[in-house]
């Protein structure tokens, strides 16, 4: 699976409850190498770490520990659920005793730490960080045939088949690349009526796609008329981040319909960023803003972060109070590598956390805040970390 087929319904699906333990493995992987030996060997020594977890573990049924280890756990079967055609720089696997073990493949150019964690549901930080890293947007196909949605991430597009989507009309109509006929014994102000008619339930269905989206940054694709005539109608003007002439995109793949829409949204992203430093400007002068790891921690503990900025690179350890309010940072540990996997699974020291960033992250997203990821250096006065507070 990989990150562009994330959506809100399934991070509440991962989050739900389990029987312990719900297993939650992460590992780097090669995005030039269609997953490589160095990677399988590296899965190899997080399942070893895994077992060996498994075995130590009082909390775990005798029956619940004899499925995991004797068969969820095997690398083998964990290497098969990996596509070698989709590039990625992580990979987050989700495995229980009772369910299906999910293989996520996360594109992320940041570092990664292999880990293995066990818990009473899966731990979604990793997602939930990597998909605000990719800029997630939808992009709606306005064509003489069908309306179609899709959903990107990173550079792929996976077509959202729900919400009314796709829509095809009755009759397309070649002449004006829009639905519908063209009468010729009516007056041609009558088949403007209809396409606007059929826009209006595009519109109608594209709401309920943004709402479970969670308001993503939409890109509108259509013939001159047809995007001329639902900008003028659709009630989601203000989400519109970017618009393209049709030319030929109805027969796009996903994959190639990606790579031409690349450069708009490269350019959005740029306008994006820029913004958000701007905005940070701005806060400071209304005493809305805080910079650095602890005081933006509270921040977003007390839900008073509007847009939180973190530098793409950026890693942060530390120690949170019981109250989850307040963190304590702490120098990062530096990574071991291979050939001896298992010290790559240690902890650095009791109480201390390394994925701090991802969950600052999901703990925003989570308490309504907007997320921009930003080039490294940006917020070096911040120790790459600020936000603009709601109040």
């Amino acid at each position: 699976m990989d990150i562009s087929e994330l959506t809100p319904e399934t991070l509440v699906a991962l989050r739900a409850s389990r029987p312990y333990p719900a297993v939650t493995m992460v590992m780097p992987v090669d995005p030039k190498a269609p997953f490589s030996e160095k990677d399988r060997i590296l899965l190899r020594g997080l399942c070893t770490e895994a077992q060996r977890q498994l075995a130590e573990d009082q909390d775990v049924e005798r029956d619940v520990r004899l499925v995991l280890r004797d068969g969820k756990l095997s690398p083998d079967a964990i290497a098969e659920l990996v596509d070698p055609g989709v590039p990625a720089g992580e990979l987050v696997v989700y495995l229980s005793a009772a369910e299906p073990t999910q293989v996520w493949q996360v594109p992320t150019d940041a570092e990664v730490r292999p880990r293995v964690e066990f818990a009473d549901r899966y731990l979604t930080r990793y997602l939930a960080a990597a998909e605000q890293r990719s800029w997630p947007y939808l992009v709606l196909v306005l064509d003489q045939e069908m309306c179609r949605l899709y959903r990107g991430a990173a550079s792929r597009l996976r077509e959202v088949k729900e919400h009314g989507f796709p829509d095809a009309p009755a009759i397309p109509s070649p002449e004006d690349a829009v639905p519908g006929p063209i009468p010729r014994a009516q007056p041609y102000e009558a088949h403007e009526e209809y396409v606007k008619q059929y826009l209006r339930t595009v519109d109608k269905n594209l709401g309920q796609a943004l709402k479970a989206h969670n308001g993503l940054p939409l890109f509108v694709i259509g013939g001159d008329k047809t995007l001329a005539t639902f900008l003028d109608l659709t009630i989601y003007r203000d989400l519109v981040a970017g618009t393209l002439p049709l030319t030929g995109m109805d027969k796009d793949t996903p994959a190639d319909l990606a790579k031409r829409i690349a450069p708009t949204i490269e350019a959005y992203r740029t306008e994006q960023v820029e913004r958000a430093v701007n905005e940070l400007g701005d806060a400071r002068s209304q005493n809305k803003y805080v910079g650095g790891p602890a005081e933006v921690w509270t921040a977003v503990a007390d839900k008073r972060v509007y847009r939180l900025l973190v530098e793409e690179g950026l890693l942060i350890a530390g120690k949170t109070s019981g109250d989850g309010r307040e963190l304590t940072t702490v120098p990062f540990p530096e990574p071991v590598t291979l050939p001896q996997p298992k010290e790559d699974f240690e902890p650095p020291e009791p109480g201390v956390a390394t994925d701090i960033v991802e969950l600052l992250v999901e703990n925003a997203v989570e308490g309504g805040a907007l997320v921009v990821f930003v080039p490294d250096g940006t917020l070096a006065d911040a120790a790459g970390v600020a936000a603009v507070l709601r109040y």
